[in-house]
């Protein structure tokens, strides 16, 4: 009983700094585990990074919708008042408009998780610097609600984002971004930089490495990777793994989607694993997020 009555307080004690809404990420991150900083994505450019617009033409639609569920559930939350709802759904609408000299879209997303619920509604645009490089922004209203035993239940931010995007040759781009510059919403600023490599025309490789800038390098880090294979014209397959000393968690994700010339369809999954205690979720349980998308290009 005295054991339990510890892990008790030291959980609600931890949970005023850590528990949180995770990142939102679309059916193709998922299935690359989050890689893609310099990946030119029409959708994805609204929350990774808002440069990549620069390189599309035309318009397009998206929704992405995931739901996570929690595995190998530790028997500690019978006792706690931090039980792991069994419905736990996000989704994004996003639209792009790329008609126009400066390019960009608009995003509402909804994340429902772990009893922490967050709004965000999302503007970016980008421009080119030349030739082959270009330079986006973003801003991002956010509503975050908390369960009723926090003292501050309901916190508004307004977060931006810069990101940079240069396509050395036609199998090599690197990108960088620059999430929250500004600190407004503490625990999320990051730095990361990125690059894709595309080999034989089949395969593209993508890879990511960042830090949490207000932080000592060597502990608060981060690195992601994924490859993709064309496996026939439009229809793709990818595979991806994660590392975040930042928030502890580790994964790996799969996916499949056919991509036509007007329409689209993703599917995808991610597991994901605490590798040290008292952050998200406890020691040896295991979440996983089940992905779908639909995209309309125009």
């Amino acid at each position: 009983m005295k054991k339990i009555l510890i892990i008790s307080i030291l959980v609600l004690v931890g949970q005023r700094s850590w528990a949180q809404v995770r990142e939102f990420q679309t059916t193709r991150l998922t299935s690359t585990a989050g890689a893609g900083v310099a990946s030119i994505l029409s959708t994805e450019a609204a929350i990774l990074n808002p440069a990549a617009s620069s390189f599309f033409q035309g318009s397009s639609f998206s929704h992405q919708s995931y739901r996570t569920t929690l595995q190998r559930k530790n028997g500690v939350r019978d006792t706690l008042p931090d039980r792991f709802p069994g419905s736990n759904r996000s989704q994004g609408t996003f639209v792009s408009d790329h008609s126009g000299p400066v390019k960009g879209g608009a995003a509402f997303i909804t994340q429902d998780e772990n009893n922490f619920e967050r709004q965000r509604a999302v503007m970016h645009a980008s421009a080119p610097m030349g030739g082959s490089s270009s330079m986006g922004l973003s801003y991002n209203y956010i509503q975050d609600k908390r369960p009723s035993r926090f003292r501050d239940r309901h916190k508004t931010h307004h977060q931006a984002s810069i990101g940079f995007t240069h396509i050395v040759d036609e199998d090599t781009i690197l990108g960088l971004v620059i999430l929250d510059p500004t600190r407004t919403t503490p625990g999320e600023e990051r730095a990361i930089a990125g690059f894709q490599y595309t080999l034989a025309d089949r395969f593209t490789l993508v890879g990511d490495v960042g830090v949490r800038y207000t932080r000592r390098a060597s502990e608060d880090y981060l690195w992601r990777g994924g490859v993709q294979m064309n496996v026939f014209s439009d229809f793709f397959l990818k595979v991806g793994q994660s590392f975040d000393n930042i928030t502890k968690l580790k994964g790996t994700g799969w996916g499949v989607s056919w991509i036509g010339p007007r329409l689209g369809v993703e599917f995808a999954q991610r597991y994901s694993e605490q590798f040290d205690s008292g952050y998200y979720i406890y020691k040896d349980e295991r979440l996983i997020d089940t992905s779908l998308s639909a995209i309309i290009k125009f």
